[in-house]
């Protein structure tokens, strides 16, 4: 009977070490992804102010859905026509004040407090964006597939 004990204790102690090692896979798992997809929000900001087609291009899928502030809708190919590096180097900034990431497997909705600051001729501006993005992992990467930006008011 006390091998029997002994066996049952063991078994229960192994699995239990087992299901935590699991756990603790999955959340490094996570937070693995989680940090890329903030990364990948670094590298979508630093090319939008950079307006670098060819970067927005990698990040963005397709098949993008954009909704602008005004509610205006836009895909990628439009988007992209509208990125026309600036003469001189960009007078704005823009900072990721804070960025949350949902998961759901290979989708994940990402939200992000933006700061843009910049000069507009001779005229100086500071505005904040909540922007909602949804990424999507296709053919191994993460990409873009919607986003919608709206201006927070002051």
């Amino acid at each position: 009977m006390k091998h029997l004990q002994l066996i049952l204790l063991l078994t229960i102690t192994a699995s239990s070490l087992a299901s935590a090692q699991s756990e603790n896979k999955v959340a490094l798992t996570k937070r693995s992804v989680e940090h890329q997809l903030i990364e990948l929000e670094r590298q979508l900001s630093e090319a939008l102010v950079k307006q670098d087609a060819a970067i927005l291009d990698r990040l963005w899928s397709n098949d993008l859905v954009f909704t602008f502030p005004n509610g205006k809708v836009s895909n990628k190919a439009e988007r992209l026509a509208g990125q026309k590096p600036p003469d001189q180097p960009s007078q704005s900034t823009n900072l990721n004040d804070q960025v949350k990431v949902y998961l759901y497997g290979n989708t994940a909705v990402v939200t992000v407090l933006s700061t843009w600051r910049g000069k507009a001729g001779a005229q100086e501006y500071s505005d904040q964006y909540q922007a909602t993005h949804v990424w999507v992992k296709q053919q191994g990467r993460w990409q873009l597939v919607a986003a919608h930006v709206s201006q927070v008011k002051k």
